[in-house]
């Protein structure tokens, strides 16, 4: 069977709001397990812990379950049967003997409820039965650990032991609105929220339509690996003539940070008709030169729409390398350049407040309205790659 234990985060809650999670979390894992063929059932164990049974596909199975935001660890494991500590220990060992014979190796058992005998006690006792079988005890730094479970009068041996996505469930939180360009940073700043139980809406300000193309296939592939319990929408707005008219009547050392704000404040207006509270974007402090402090300080304060910043103290190495763990970086590494306005002149990177709101003045709000009103919006998971 294979044991998926919640994550901390979720009984750090009161006793009033766990359930919630819990229900919440319990029907996205239902989701996920269902997309891969599980339709076995999900038994409780305890406060904190459930247990499947799949008879095929045992990997594809724990795998998706490791993709569920709100799960600790995904489990596979072996119960083993017996009616006294000796008789524990002698059958933890018999399975375990193979695995560390000519190895140095640990035991480790967590146990729950009344016992008249102590974790340690299992733990020594196996471990002298497994040096007679060949093995070595070395507790620091083990070739192998042996990984007990017992809970009441039943005990589980670890046969595999992985990581799981850990977090709040999607959907327990408030929904938010990312702005998505196809590269690295937007796409992990909105796993972040997910993993924080925010489901996700995405806006794309296409600048070029296979650089849209590409910017969708991002997000659909995290959607699609990390997204269990949604079905998020898409705003795609044509910002082609808002960059035109902003070319026209803003000079070149001030475009980058005026089309930030352009674009957030495109966002804001999306958010507010789709009851959002919060937008969340990629920035990350001193990046570029839109995302310096004195920047990202006027685009706040130019949108009426609270932003969201989850990446802000990260270098970039951590950014690619989350994206690399989410299964993004790939895909995200073929993104092209498509907001440089500059011309190749120097651009400002400390503008103040008063000149970046002059900037943007000088863009005519017709463009604007036009290119929100006239956006495209559709389910991410009604597109496919070439629809656009």
């Amino acid at each position: 069977m294979i044991h998926i234990t919640l994550s901390g985060d979720i009984f750090l809650k009161s006793r009033r709001t766990q359930p919630r999670m819990i229900k919440r979390v319990v029907a996205n894992l239902t989701e996920a397990l269902t997309s891969v063929g599980y339709e076995g059932p999900l038994e409780r164990l305890g406060s904190h812990r459930f247990a499947i049974f799949p008879d095929a596909n045992i990997d594809a199975v724990a795998d998706a379950a490791t993709r569920v935001f709100g799960t600790a660890s995904i489990d596979t494991v072996e119960e083993v049967s017996a009616v006294d500590l000796d008789a524990l220990a002698a059958a933890i060992a018999a399975r375990s003997a193979d695995r560390v014979r000519g190895k140095t190796f640990g035991v480790r058992v967590k146990r729950r409820g009344l016992h008249e005998w102590r974790s340690y006690d299992l733990a020594s006792r196996t471990g002298t039965l497994l040096v007679e079988a060949g093995g070595t005890v070395y507790l620091d730094d083990p070739d192998e650990w042996v990984n007990v479970t017992v809970l009441d009068d039943r005990a589980f041996l670890i046969a595999e032991h992985r990581k799981g996505a850990g977090g709040l469930p999607i959907g327990s939180q408030g929904p938010v609105l990312s702005l998505v360009s196809g590269g690295f940073d937007s796409i992990v700043a909105a796993w972040m929220m997910m993993s924080r139980g925010c489901p996700v809406e995405y806006v794309h300000f296409s600048l070029n339509c296979a650089q849209s193309d590409h910017a969708l296939a991002v997000a659909r592939l995290m959607w699609e690996r990390w997204g269990y319990g949604t079905d998020p929408a898409v705003h795609l707005v044509d910002f082609e003539p808002v960059r035109d008219g902003l070319i026209g009547h803003v000079k070149p050392r001030m475009r980058q940070v005026a089309l930030k704000v352009l674009m957030a404040r495109a966002a804001s207006t999306i958010a507010e008709e789709r009851d959002i509270q919060a937008l969340v974007t990629g920035d990350a402090l001193g990046q570029v030169s839109s995302q310096t402090l004195p920047h990202l300080v006027a685009v706040s304060n130019q949108t009426s729409t609270p932003l969201l910043r989850p990446l802000l103290g990260m270098p970039k190495e951590a950014i690619i390398a989350q994206a690399r763990a989410i299964g993004t970086a790939e895909i995200s590494a073929r993104a092209k350049e498509v907001c440089d306005l500059s011309e190749g002149q120097p651009v400002a990177t400390g503008a103040g407040e008063a000149s970046v709101a002059r900037s943007v003045a000088d863009v005519p709000d017709e463009l604007m309205e036009h290119a929100v009103t006239t956006r495209k919006t559709f389910q991410l998971s009604d597109w496919m790659p070439g629809a656009l």
